[in-house]
């Protein structure tokens, strides 16, 4: 049976709107107006998902639509609807979905009903007059570009990221004139992050959204560091120290003959005495390098590392496998669904995996500090996602043998904000508590996710620091990755992509590692 649910806005993903895509099927519905049946309309379609069937007031328009998620946004399915289908007034749109696209927050769906006479196509779109979209001193107005040849109509949406409507209004527009202009100074006025969207009510229906920072560096999170944070993760290095480390590196010739370094698996013993793999490019000139731990994202073993694999950088890079993943997921293999790395005996704070996790990659940082080809004053750390998070985590409880850190949109961060922007989180952990037989209560389990919550890292960090991200993202909010920035006290830069979302997030690849390539090479060499 499938799911009901009639207040989806297409303009956005479905995480947002707290449906997580791998729930199953669903049916979206809503009831729209046409007040002129003179003219034949079109119905344009991309979703990010299966759509098996599109049905007009009991009469189906259009059946197997394949998911369009990822194709060209220019890729648009067109159905005329036969003129006998539409009612003066109200009408019902259903749409019947399965197999619902991730998204990473950018929906890239497009629904729009546009009379067929080309002459009356109706568009809009809303632009900020600042590039990033980051409001700090400046005016906050947004722009609200439409064509219509008619009087109509944009109903104006904004919320902040938690889900608080701040504005929800009909705005008329003037078919005479072309752009709208609204200003946010006091409705927007509170550090934070504001979601937009404007659709509008004209001959047809189209629509825009989009994201707004105001002054995220004063987002001032309630959240606190638990009153034996440190001793917790004192315990967790003691143990670790007390374990032999054995590390084992081979040369696997395969891949150096398609790279332009030496490439190498390494193994080591961790926490648990688990051991830990990873991918290990060293440049063959000799003297010491810089040396770059790549940590990952979230069900990422470095599958692919073609990018690595062509990178002639004089730099080494340790692409590190944590327990679970890749080539490291042999012994310690809770998978990515019920109850997963992240859920794996989450009512136990010696038990869960970011315990273990973090000390992998401590280990890692203890491996190249063993190496001579290593410049033991030049090793960073940086990644995305989850492995944002294990940079925030490595940075600080390493934080005198790291020299830089990169991270994106960090997790597990600031996480009891978390489940309140991204509602499907707390549904989540709920559904990991409920396999093991609910052995505690969720405020327990909310405890022990303090101790992992690497916004508590932060201000640990002493290293220069780089953070990007993408206000799309939901995630990884751009809410929690700054709850970490602003706590870090080092020297530190942030870069905002307006209209990325998760996905895209990891294509800054490339800045990211110019930037610590020059990091590095300002720190003083290692004699």
């Amino acid at each position: 049976m499938a799911k009901q649910h009639s207040s989806i806005n297409t303009l956005l993903s479905w995480e947002r709107q707290g449906y997580f895509a791998g729930d199953g099927d669903c049916k979206l519905s809503n009831i729209f107006n046409v007040s002129n049946l003179k003219s034949q309309y079109v119905l344009h379609v991309r979703m990010a998902c299966v759509v098996n069937s599109i049905v007009i007031n009991g009469d189906t328009i259009a059946k197997d639509i394949r998911n369009r998620f990822g194709e060209n946004k220019d890729t648009i399915e067109s159905f005329i609807i036969a003129r006998n289908v539409l009612h003066k007034g109200s009408n019902k749109i259903s749409i019947n979905c399965s197999s619902l696209g991730y998204t990473g927050g950018v929906s890239n769906t497009l629904i729009a009903l546009r009379p067929v006479n080309g002459d009356n196509i109706e568009s809009i779109k809303i632009s900020m007059p600042i590039k990033n979209h980051v409001f700090i001193d400046e005016n906050k107005n947004i722009i609200i570009h439409y064509r219509t040849n008619q009087k109509a109509f944009v109903r104006l949406n904004i919320e902040n990221d938690f889900h608080k409507s701040i504005i929800d209004s009909l705005i008329v527009l003037n078919r005479r004139d072309s752009v709208k202009i609204i200003h946010l100074n006091r409705l927007c006025a509170s550090p934070g992050f504001y979601q937009i969207t404007a659709l509008l009510h004209g001959k047809g229906y189209c629509g825009d959204a989009q994201w707004m920072a105001v002054k995220p560096e004063q987002i001032n999170c309630s959240n606190t560091v638990k009153n034996d944070f440190d001793d917790y993760w004192t315990m967790a290095k003691s143990e670790l120290a007390s374990i032999s480390p054995q590390y084992r590196i081979h040369k696997v010739d395969s891949l150096c003959m398609k790279s332009k370094r030496d490439v190498y698996i390494v193994e080591m013993q961790s926490l648990g005495n688990i051991t830990i793999r990873g991918y290990y490019f060293v440049p063959r000139t000799s003297g010491k390098h810089p040396a770059v731990l790549q940590v990952p994202g979230y069900g990422w073993g470095f599958e692919n590392i073609d990018g690595m694999l062509s990178d002639n950088t004089d730099r080494i890079e340790l692409a590190l496998c944590v327990r679970g993943h890749g080539i490291s997921a042999d012994v310690f293999n809770p998978g990515f669904g019920l109850p997963g790395i992240w859920g794996y005996k989450l009512y136990d704070k010696d038990s869960v995996s970011y315990r273990g996790i973090y000390m992998d990659c401590v280990r890692a940082v203890d491996f190249l500090c063993s190496r001579e080809e290593v410049d033991h004053n030049k090793i960073a750390v940086k990644g995305g996602s989850q492995g944002g998070g294990l940079t925030l985590a490595t940075a600080a409880l390493c934080s005198d043998r790291i020299a830089a850190c990169a991270y994106f949109d960090p997790f597990p961060c600031d996480m009891r904000h978390q489940i309140k922007i991204r509602t499907t989180c707390e549904t989540e952990l709920k559904n990991d508590l409920a396999y093991y037989g609910n052995p505690c209560t969720f405020d327990n389990v909310m405890k022990i996710q303090d101790y992992i919550d690497t916004r508590s890292f932060a201000s640990k960090i002493k290293c220069p620091v780089l953070f990007t991200v993408a206000l799309f993202d939901d995630d990884c909010p751009a809410h929690v990755g700054f709850a970490a920035y602003n706590l870090i006290t080092s020297k530190k830069r942030y870069d905002v992509y307006p209209y990325d979302g998760h996905i895209q997030g990891f294509t800054h690849d490339e800045y990211i590692m110019k930037w610590l390539d020059t990091t590095l090479g300002n720190c003083a060499t290692h004699l």
